[in-house]
């Protein structure tokens, strides 16, 4: 019984997510999204057993995708300005602060980690956002582009 629902939750998870790729989202929402599912489905993991977790998974995957989308679709060039410079100047565990005057959300990011992968240089970080007097939090990786004067989140 436990597995037929974590079966047909799966499947209606994953036709949301194909159905909604159909929509036009930014690189940014697209990326958060990923990181978000990618990031709740790892929680959820580990808190349910056996067929259960199954379930947890589908359900962490589902809603760390959404937490992920929404912050996502709040970020504006000039929040992507302001996470750039912390990555281009802040050191490892020191965290910087901005607040949006334009959608009033106030944004910490800590780099975490900073490491070559290859010929690119790559970060882990925490974005923390507070919108609409809700915190949010996700973990990411960044890593250089090729122009050397931007990042790009990308999945780790």
């Amino acid at each position: 019984m436990m597995i037929r629902l974590a079966r047909t939750l799966l499947v209606a998870l994953l036709s949301l997510l194909l159905l909604g790729g159909c929509q036009n989202l930014s690189t940014r929402e697209g990326v958060a999204t990923g990181i978000g599912g990618l990031v709740g489905g790892a929680l959820g993991h580990q808190v349910g057993g056996g067929s259960g977790r199954t379930i947890a998974t589908v359900i962490g995957a589902g809603l760390g995708a959404w937490i992920g989308k929404e912050i996502g679709t709040r970020l504006t060039p000039a929040d992507q300005q302001a996470m750039d410079a912390t990555l281009d100047h802040a050191p490892d565990g020191q965290s910087e602060r901005w607040r949006n005057p334009e959608t009033g959300n106030a944004y910490t990011m800590t780099p975490r980690r900073t490491y070559q992968d290859g010929a690119r240089q790559c970060r882990d970080f925490n974005l923390e956002v507070v919108v609409d007097g809700e915190r949010r939090s996700t973990n990411g990786t960044a890593c250089r582009r090729p122009d050397g004067q931007s990042w790009n989140t990308v999945e780790a």
